[in-house]
This record gives structure tokens, sequence and C-alpha cells, in this order.
């Protein structure tokens, strides 16, 4: 112990810094100093210097909804840093002279560290006692096992695959040779996220749209001579930030960090760790769910159900002594091994020479004993015994019942290398069965009914797994194949023909994955160990349990803490929720920015072409307060938490699109008929009853506030409770908002009047054409709508 406080004063600790989640700056980052950010608050402080504190009401949506996202982003960093300690590998150290479990990050240098299968190797130093099989595919390139005997370095970052072994810790932390491969190797993957991926394009797209629009706007209104002063400049501001603050959907990026940081706290909750919030959504576009049997179909338990001698000189007392021997020299414990030990529980009676521990490749364990005789004890293809065929048969009796059968045999050899070559007689037969999880029926028939197929690849015979995989109800179990000897291109070949793969070995996992993603297939992959890696890299959102190896939790994208493979629907449904929410309320926001672009670009021609100093953008900032607080942003925050387990469909762009693009051109048209009417009456050729700007603004407003409604309607169908809810508190408001402006016009107050709408201009003739230009044109688009969805419907039945 004096010599561990030593170390530590020394700063001679494994500490290494491991990301959680987002960093702090990145939040910050994330939520403060974006793009559209940064350019509404440059609006700001122009309009402060113009003296339009009327028209900043926006940062009371603004810098809440910063707020709101920081709070929740902190929130969710805070949580998976708490989870993480839930999780945190652990390594059993000698001190003292006894054998105590410490947190990696409290290894100190010369520290003696134990390192069993499926162990990450967390420092640098040499192998004391003992023998290991590690994976050093990070440094090497390649996921061969190498053997590491007495003497032999062992290297931070890679994987125990069998054995046990002591080591001395020679390096930790920053000091190891390997530490910045290390930190690349235990770093996960983000998830491939779609939703971020399309924010991010049409993200420059609008941003690109927003500085051109702005520089022209600028360019043409100097041209036409109305920026000459400063007086001009102030006057230019009021149509400047109109146009610039309706057309950033500042909103947007924002909504999409709650909706998913609410995800990752709900399923925090649920005792699902999120290593990304973007994996949330991964998982809800998942359609081929790769799973293993132990751990996923069955519970992870195993017990022996019958010990079979094969021949008549060995005694089952004699069985029972031998294995246990194997055991006690090979030192598995996998949970095959587990169960032989509560069956086989004796002493070592025979002393070892040799082992040889189970490892993925061979499928099989060994020991040499100072008896003379060598042990084999594992799965019977792999094994070079004698009547091989006649063994087989007798195995297939109970692997054709969903049993695992590994055969005991003798070789008069020793061990040589990291095989056994000789021929070997077959002694006994172990029978063993797996417990099926009492709710995987119900988990499968989920995803079955969610158009999620399920794939089953384990390391055990294929028809043993195909029979536990029908009992659990998997769909086309009876689909199986071995891949035994069968190379990585046969592999690829045959990825998508068969349900349920045996013998497969990690480069093979690796190959099935990659084959089903190139088939355009979104693939997720749950495991447990350090077999899986290749293929949890591979995956597209990959699945841990708590209970299994360091390593596969490393690389994973989420990790289940409770081990509960029965809690992964309700991680997709969450994840159904965010997208197919967003789906929903994304294009509430394109709609005002469609607006916004469309009648800036009108008026920046008519600008040009008449070059008439009285003709500027019409609608300022407080024309939208309405719109983009009481039917966009308040309703697409509540609709964006509502429950939503629907199968996701189509592309996330073209369908937010398909609804915004309709709606940003009627609403357009309908803001720009009122100007239409203004210029007929003013020229003698149409008596409409709009005589002046005010007018024309007052009555566009009131008719693209209601059209807003009416696109919040559709957005919110099929209506249930919630939705209505919303829907009608909106409206509610919006009325309310209303009332509001007349009754302050009336009431002479029209300097205060947020809406900026000269109410005491309007005449009845203003407010009925206003109705009358909602009602039509709002019916032209619900009945447009209700026909291209009927039309895309009976497309899609055809195309079933």
């Amino acid at each position: 112990k004096e010599q561990v406080d030593a170390r530590i004063s020394q700063g001679l600790v494994n500490k290494s810094k491991v990301a959680v989640g987002k960093s702090y700056w990145e939040i910050i980052a994330t939520n403060v100093f974006s793009l559209f950010n940064i350019l509404l608050f440059a609006v700001a402080a122009l309009m402060i210097y113009g003296g339009y504190y009327d028209s900043l009401f926006f940062l009371a949506v603004l810098i809440p909804n910063i707020l709101i996202g920081l709070y929740e982003d902190i929130h969710a960093r805070r949580l998976l840093a708490k989870l993480r300690l839930v999780t945190q590998s652990k390594i059993t150290v000698i001190r003292d002279g006894k054998r105590i479990e410490i947190p990696i990050s409290e290894v100190v240098l010369d520290d003696i560290c134990e390192f069993s299968r499926d162990a990450q190797i967390c420092v640098d130093g040499p192998v004391l006692n003992g023998s290991l099989a590690v994976n050093e595919s990070f440094l090497t390139g390649e996921s061969k096992n190498i053997y590491k005997a007495i003497g032999d370095e062992v290297f931070s970052g890679s994987y125990v695959t069998s054995g046990t072994a002591i080591v001395r810790a020679n390096k930790v932390g920053t000091m190891c040779f390997v530490d910045q491969i290390q930190s690349k190797a235990n770093k996960f993957r983000r998830s491939p996220s779609v939703i971020l991926s399309s924010l991010r394009k049409m993200f420059r797209y609008i941003a690109a749209i927003v500085l051109v629009m702005t520089s022209a706007m600028t360019l043409v209104t100097f041209f036409i001579g109305n920026l000459n002063s400063e007086t001009d400049f102030i006057k230019f501001i009021g149509p400047l930030s109109g146009s610039l603050v309706s057309m950033i959907p500042s909103g947007l990026y924002l909504l999409t960090s709650v909706a998913l940081a609410t995800a990752v706290i709900n399923l925090a909750n649920k005792n699902a760790r999120i290593q990304d919030f973007y994996s949330v959504e991964m998982l809800a576009r998942t359609n081929v769910l790769c799973v293993d049997k132990t751990g996923t179909i069955t519970d992870g338990n195993m017990r022996v159900r019958h010990v079979l001698s094969l021949i008549e000189t060995i005694k089952q007392e004699q069985i029972k002594q031998i294995i246990s021997n194997l055991l006690i020299a090979t030192k598995d414990d996998n949970i095959t091994a587990k169960a032989l030990k509560e069956y086989f529980n004796y002493d070592l009676t025979m002393g070892v020479v040799t082992s040889l521990p189970f490892n993925s490749e061979n499928k099989y364990s060994a020991a040499t004993f100072k008896t003379g005789k060598t042990y084999v004890l594992g799965a019977c293809e792999y094994i070079n015994i004698e009547n091989k065929q006649v063994i087989q048969r007798k195995t297939q009796e109970y692997t054709s019942k969903g049993y695992r059968v590994l055969i005991l045999a003798e070789s008069k050899e020793n061990i040589t290398g990291t095989s056994i070559n000789a021929i070997c007689q077959p002694l006994a037969m172990v029978v063993l069965e797996d417990n099926i999880r009492p709710d995987a029926v119900n988990t499968f028939k989920w995803f079955a009914d969610n158009d999620v197929s399920i794939k089953v690849i384990s390391g055990d015979n294929a028809l043993t797994v195909s029979e536990v995989a029908k009992q659990a109800g998997i769909t086309n179990a009876e689909r199986y194949v071995s891949l035994e000897n069968m190379g990585v291109q046969d592999v690829k070949n045959i990825a998508d023909k068969y349900t349920v793969f045996g013998r497969v070995n990690p480069e093979q996992k690796e190959a099935l994955i990659m084959s089903l993603k190139e088939k355009g297939n979104t693939v997720g992959m749950t495991g447990d160990g350090v077999n899986d890696i290749l293929a949890l890299k591979r995956a597209d959102c990959s699945i841990a349990m708590a209970s299994g190896s360091d390593a596969a939790k490393n690389v994973s994208h989420i990790v289940l803490l409770d081990s509960n493979f029965d809690h992964l629907p309700q991680v997709v449904a969450e994840g159904r929720r965010v997208v197919n929410n967003l789906q929903r309320t994304c294009s509430l926001f394109l709609v005002k920015t469609i607006f916004a672009t469309l009648t800036t670009l009108v008026f920046i021609l008519v600008m040009l072409f008449t070059r008439n100093a009285n003709i500027e953008y019409p609608f300022r900032t407080n024309h939208l307060y309405m719109w983009e607080t009481l039917a966009l942003g308040i309703p697409a925050f509540f609709l964006a938490l509502q429950p939503n387990a629907e199968i996701l469909e189509g592309s996330f762009l073209r369908n937010i699109f398909e609804k915004a693009i309709p709606a940003g051109l009627l609403i357009t048209i309908t803001s720009l008929i009122p100007f239409l009417l203004l210029i007929l009456q003013n020229n003698g050729i149409f008596e409409s009853g709009i005589s002046n700007v005010d007018q024309a603004v007052g009555t566009a407003v009131i008719s693209f506030t209601i059209l807003s409604l009416l696109v919040l309607f559709t957005v919110c169908r099929p209506l249930d409770k919630y939705r209505l809810f919303v829907f009608a508190g909106s409206s509610l408001f919006v009325i309310a908002f209303f009332l509001y402006g007349l009754l302050t016009t009336i009431n002479g107050y029209y300097g205060i009047s947020l809406l900026k709408i000269r109410f005491d201009e309007l005449n009845y003739l203003n407010y009925f054409l206003a109705v009358i230009l909602a009602v039509l044109l709002g019916s032209i688009y619900y009945t447009a709508t209700y026909i291209f969805k009927k039309i895309k419907k009976e497309k899609e039945n055809e195309n079933i």
C-alpha cells in the first residue's frame, strides 16, 4: 500500500481521457455558436443599433431554446458519466499479497495484474506467470490470436481471447507505447446518422441561400439609391432583419438536439447507455438485426443434461474427475465452463504439465497432465477423433433437439504449439442445454411485426442453434447453414439466403455484416465477447450487454446495463419516436424558410426591375411572431416528444420536403396576392379594397397565419388526443394574440403592439379577403395533399 500511495503521489497512475458523449465545448458550440445563431445575434445587434427594440421578440424564443438545449445536453452528458461508472472496466491486482478488484484507472506503475478471457489489457508489461492468447488487431491489423507465455510482452489496448496470466505493469497511462493507438481502439465510432448528415447538407444549402439573398437585397437596395446615408441604413435594417430571421430555421437543429437528448435520458432510465445521441436513430432504422444465441435468445445460463460414456472401460466418476482436472488446468471461465464446473466439482489430482485454454478458433480446450495423458474437450467437428462419423451421428441426435454437445477425448501425445493434431480416442459425450429467455418469443415476435429480420450468428453447431431459434419463435429459423471451413467470399454470397449461421469465426461474422450492409440493409449487431469486436465495428448500430467483455462494451454504440435483450424493442421504439416526430415537425420549420426565401426573391426582382425607391421587403420580424411561436416553435417541441413507434419509411429529407414545399408555395402565394391586389387598385384596374401597404401587410399576415395553422393541422394528422390538444391550444393562442393586437390598436396603443399590424387601417373587406384567401387556398392545399397521399399509397401497394 505504501508503494501504491507513492506511485499515486508521483502521478504514475493509469489515467486516460475518456469521452463521455459530447464535451462541454461541443455542447456550447452546438447550441450557442451555430452559424444561424451567430447570424441571428448579428441581426439583433443591428436592430438594437437601429432602435427596433419591439422587433427583438424573436430573442425571447431563441435564448430560452438555447438554454433548453444546453440543459438537455449537459444533463445527458452527466447521466452518461454516471452510467459509465456503473459499467467501468475493472481489473484484479495483487497488493499486500491479496487479490483485490479495482477500476483500471487506479492501476499504478509496477502493479501485479491478473488478466483472463475477454478482458481488455490496460497496461504494458511482461507475463510473469500463466499464458494468454491475445488479439492485437489494433496494432497488427490482423485478428489472429497471438500467444503470450512467461517473459512475453503484452500491450495496452489488446484483448484476451483465452487463458489467464499474471502481468507486471511496466508502463501505465500515457507511458504506454501504444497509448495513441489504444485511444483510437477504445473509442467507439459515431453512428452514420441519416438525420445528422441530412440536416448538415440542408443547412449548408440554406446558409448559402441566406447569404446570397442578404447580399442581393443589400446590393439592390444600394443600386436603387436607398443606402446613401445612415438614416437609409437604419431604415434598411427593418426589411433586412424581417427577411433574414424568417429564412433561418434556427429552432430546427436545436429541436433535433433536444429530441435526441431526451431519448438518451429516457433510455438511461430503462437501463440503456447510449454512447452518442445518433445511435438511437440508427437502431430505429435497423431492418436486419444480427444476434448470438447465448445472451440474446438464451439467458446465458447452461446446465449439464447428460453425461454419456462412449467406451465401456470408463465410468462416470472417471469422466467427472478428468473434466474437473481439465477445467482447473485451462482456467476457462466462459458460460460453458461455468456450467461444467457446477456439475463436475472435483479437485486437481493429476498435476498439470501444459494447457490450451478454449478459444473461438479451435472450439476446444486441452491439457497435458503428469500422468502422461492429454485430454481434449470441445466440439466434435473440430477434434480429430476415431470413428468420427459414428460419433457425429450420435451427437446429431441431441443437436437436432437444440442441445449442445461436447466430446471428451484422450490423446497419448502432449500439446505442441496451439493445437492438438494427433488422433484422439473419444471417451464421453457431455450434453448441455440452454435456458431460453422467458420473454424471447414476445421479443422476436415484436421484431417480426415491425419488419426487422433476425439473423442468428453463433459459434455453436448450426442445427443446435436452429432448434433453439425455432423455440424462440424466430421466423425462418429452419434455414440454417454451418460456416465451418467456409471462405470469406463464400460467406458473403450466402449472407441473405439463411437465417441461422453456425460454427462462425470472427472473420466470418465480419463478412456477414459487411455483405448484409452491401445489399442496402441497415444492420444492427449484438455481441458480448472479444470474438464479436470485428462485427460490432462493422455494424451500423452495435449493442453490447453489460455482462459482456470490456472490449465489446468499448466499441459498441449501445450498452444494455441489465444485460436484458428483451428491453431492446423499447430502445428501438424510442429511436422511432425521435425520427418519426422529427420528420413530422421539421417540415414546419422549412415552410417558413421556403416562404421567406421566395417572397424575398420576388421583392428583390421587383425592386431591381422597377427601380422604385418606395418598394421594399414588407414583412418585419413582428409579423411572424404568431406563426413562429404558436404555429411552429411550441407545437413542434411538444410533437417531437410524443410516443411514436411507427415503422420508419422513406428518406428523411424527402419526407420533410414533401410536406414543406407545397405548404411553403401555398403560403408564399397567399402572402403575395394582397400586394398584387394593391397594384391593381392603385392602377385603377380593379377595386380590391386594398389601397395601401399597411392593408396589404395586415391582410397577408392574417391569411398566412391562418394557413400556418392548417399546415400544423396536416402535420398533426392522424389526430389523437395529444395532437388534438396541441393543435387546439395553438389555435386558441393565435386567436388571443390577434385579439390582443386588435384591442391595443383600438385603444390607441399601436406603438406597443408586438404584431406591428395597423388594425386601424384594415376594413371589413380586408378581413373578408384574408379569410377567403385562407379558406380557398387552404382547400386547394388540403385537397392536393389528400390526392398525393392516395396516389403514393396506391403506388406502394402496386410495388408490394
